[in-house]
């Protein structure tokens, strides 16, 4: 009987061992560091909205197994320098936007390019139901240690003109025009449609657009609240030239790996159930900053459908130069992949 009882006990105390060497069977509270480039007031990314709702299901949903240590606009570290802080774990998450490391690893730069998905909904459908979010998540695993979460949406961004400029009617009014852009893939789709691309930041936009250092700008809808812009602009125009945008939420790798595999799931189930809530929340306050912007005066044109189809094609060698910035860094035949997918699924509305 003895034997039998000391047998029991050495059983249970491996089991035990072994739970400790997963490190599952005993799971603490995990605290992540996470950094969003962006404020906590931002409209779309902020406390209170898309980043901060997932923040605070992550908590929830896991009981308080996840807690997350926030850290707001570029703080503590640069916000062009999250990635490579993510790489070596100074943090744990973060949530930026995919061409602020074009130079290291551009495959992300989909995020935000000329005739890109058509809906956010596609954004999502394409992530999980294509080869798409896998080939992206794979390139930064193996480049930049790091696991690519999800995207998080935030706007389509389209033309807005100067009350000091001439109107859009068709796409060879964009000729000759002075346009805002926040370099990269925007200050070539300038060129592309023959503008001349100026490169401001936010803060710049309004007082540029005032004093006629530009005629228009490619910015979202929520900048004409946000910025107060109905007061220097008149005329938005679409379809969104920049369809629809996201930023990326990552996770360093090797953190990833330590977590269970229930945690992982909560991490990534989390952000799933929000999507739609997530695009509800986007298009009904564009809708509402949109009656808001016409009681200022401001026309919402839409481009004639063979104006359209003139500035699509304008604007393909950008897709080029995406190719060719992937091709540098070994990434060629994923970022053809990417771009295929893409336009199947853009073309599939025409």
């Amino acid at each position: 009987m003895k034997k039998m009882i000391g047998l029991v006990l050495m059983a249970l105390l491996c089991v035990s061992l072994l739970g400790y060497g997963n490190g599952w069977a005993k799971e603490e509270t995990v605290t992540l560091v996470v950094e969003n480039v962006y404020p906590p007031g931002h409209t779309r990314l902020g406390e209170k909205a898309v980043i901060g709702m997932w923040l605070d299901a992550v908590e929830k949903n896991s009981k308080g197994k996840i807690k997350f240590e926030r850290h707001w606009a570029g703080e503590p570290v640069p916000s062009k320098e999250t990635l490579d802080a993510l790489s070596v774990g100074t943090l744990d998450v973060i949530v930026a936007f995919p061409p602020y490391f074009s130079g290291k690893v551009g495959i992300g730069d989909v995020c935000a390019m000329p005739k890109n998905f058509k809906t956010f909904a596609d954004i999502y459908d394409l992530w999980w139901n294509s080869p798409m979010g896998e080939i992206i998540d794979r390139v930064y695993q193996k480049r930049a240690n790091a696991k690519f979460l999800f995207p998080a949406i935030f706007a389509p961004e389209n033309f807005q003109v100067s009350k000091k400029s001439k109107k859009i009617r068709k796409f060879e009014d964009f000729k000759g025009m002075k346009i805002r852009a926040g370099g990269g893939a925007l200050m070539q789709t300038v060129k592309a449609i023959g503008g001349s691309p100026v490169q401001t930041v936010g803060g710049e936009y309004y007082t540029a657009m005032q004093r006629g250092t530009i005629d228009a700008g490619i910015m979202t809808t929520y900048s004409l609240e946000t910025y107060k812009m109905w007061e220097v602009a008149d005329q938005v125009v679409n379809p969104p030239i920049f369809n629809h945008c996201f930023v990326g939420v990552w996770i360093n790798l090797n953190k990833w790996k330590s977590l269970s595999p229930e945690l992982q799931r909560i991490l990534i189930d989390s952000a799933r159930k929000l999507e739609t809530r997530w695009i509800a929340y986007c298009e009904m306050d564009d809708a509402r900053i949109e009656k808001l912007a016409k009681k200022h005066g401001v026309e919402f044109y839409v481009l004639p459908s063979e104006e359209q189809a003139k500035m699509w094609a304008a604007v393909a060698p950008v897709w080029d130069t995406y190719i060719k910035n992937c091709e540098r860094q070994g990434l060629g035949n994923e970022a053809r992949q990417i771009r295929e997918i893409i336009e199947k699924r853009f073309s599939a509305y025409e």
